[in-house]
């Protein structure tokens, strides 16, 4: 028994220590509506708590509310976001640095892209990142983030779409 637990010991410090794989996660939605105006909801970074359930305030860290090096801190029921804009092309994409609060994460980026299709547009977003503490980061990402994020990633894409259709966002 003893021979295990050591063996266990020994096996859990190599996942730590190995370097954990970059994650990628992405959702999509399409949205009846003219890019200008999925742009007006999606870059009014103080109203993401109107589309997005786990955003229950926006404060910026900097004078700027908009474009590249704007910094702002999002208030989550879980965890504390902080993001960086890395690039802004208006009607197009918008990039972020990401910093989680705890800090479980390294190397995590985030990216919105808009494409028009006639009268409708689809907006994109992507997510990588390296979980902090190796494999063993990894798996835990794998076993309960990823599902906790995926709960909020698809009813976001649809806040989103509503808003930018209707004008209504989330408890309006």
């Amino acid at each position: 028994m003893g021979r295990l637990i050591l063996f266990l010991l020994i096996l859990a410090g190599i996942a730590y220590l190995m370097p954990s794989p970059v994650v990628h996660h992405e959702a999509s939605a399409t949205i009846n509506a003219p890019r200008e105006r999925v742009w007006q909801a999606l870059s009014d970074l103080k109203g993401w708590s109107r589309w997005n359930e786990d955003v229950d305030s926006t404060a910026f860290l900097t004078d700027q509310q908009e474009g590249v090096g704007t910094k702002m801190r999002l208030d989550g029921k879980f965890m504390t976001v902080y993001e960086e804009v890395t690039d802004w092309e208006p009607y197009n994409r918008i990039d972020f640095n990401v910093s989680l609060k705890p800090n479980l994460t390294e190397a995590h980026v985030m990216r919105y892209t808009m494409a028009p299709d006639f009268d409708h547009t689809t907006v994109k977003v992507e997510e990588e990142y390296k979980m902090r503490g190796g494999y063993l980061g990894h798996a835990l990402d794998v076993l309960f983030f990823e599902r906790m994020r995926d709960g909020f990633r698809a009813p976001a894409m649809g806040y989103l779409k509503r808003l930018s259709e209707t004008g209504v966002g989330m408890g309006t």
